[in-house]
C-alpha cells in the first residue's frame, strides 16, 4: 500500500515537473523568436542608418546582449528538445537497470553543473550591478541575468528528465 502511494506521489511530482518544463519551454521558444526578430530589425535599421549617413550608437550593444540572451535561452530549448549530442549505448551493455542507474548518475551530474552555473551566474550578476553598459547606461546586471535564469530553466528540464527516468519501469 505504501509503495503504491509512494509511486503515485512520484508520478504526481513527475507530471508537475513535466508540465512546468513544457510550459516554460513554450514561453522560452516564443521569446527566442521575439529576440531573433529584434536582432534582425535592429541590425537592418543600423545598416539603413549607416547608408543614410547616420548611425545608431546603441544598436551594436543591444544586438550583442540579445545574442548572448538567445544563446543561453536557446540552450534551454535545445536541451528540452534533446538537440544535443547524446551518449547512448554505454549503459545498454550492462542491462536495463544499470542503464537507468547510469542515466540517473549523468542527470545528477548535469543538474549539479547547472546548479553551479546558476550560483556563479547569480554572483556574477550581483557583481555587475555597479557597472553600466557603454551606450545604454544600464546596469550590466540586466544582460548578465540571463545566465542564472537559463541555468534555472535547464535545472527544471533536468529535474523533469530525472523524474521520468525514476518513474520508468525496468524489466
Amino acid at each position: 500500500m505504501k509503495q503504491k502511494e509512494s509511486q503515485k506521489g512520484q508520478g504526481g511530482l513527475a507530471a508537475l515537473l513535466e508540465r512546468a518544463s513544457l510550459a516554460t519551454n513554450a514561453v522560452v521558444e516564443k521569446l527566442l523568436i521575439l529576440i531573433g526578430s529584434a536582432i534582425c530589425l535592429i541590425l537592418f535599421a543600423q545598416v539603413l542608418m549607416r547608408y543614410a549617413g547616420s548611425s545608431l550608437g546603441w544598436s551594436e550593444e543591444v544586438s550583442r546582449h540579445l545574442l548572448v540572451a538567445i544563446t543561453f535561452l536557446g540552450s534551454t530549448a535545445a536541451y528540452r528538445r534533446s538537440g544535443f549530442i547524446g551518449l547512448r549505448g554505454v549503459g545498454q551493455w550492462f542491462g536495463p537497470r544499470m542503464e537507468r542507474l547510469i542515466l540517473l548518475l549523468l542527470q545528477l551530474l548535469t543538474l549539479a553543473c547547472f546548479a553551479l552555473i546558476s550560483w556563479f551566474g547569480v554572483v556574477y550578476t550581483g557583481k555587475a550591478w555597479g557597472h553600466t553598459s557603454t551606450s545604454l547606461q544600464i546596469p550590466m546586471a540586466f544582460p548578465f541575468a540571463v545566465i542564472p535564469a537559463a541555468a534555472l530553466i535547464l535545472m527544471l528540464h533536468v529535474g523533469s528528465d530525472m523524474a521520468r527516468t525514476v518513474q520508468r519501469e525496468t524489466p
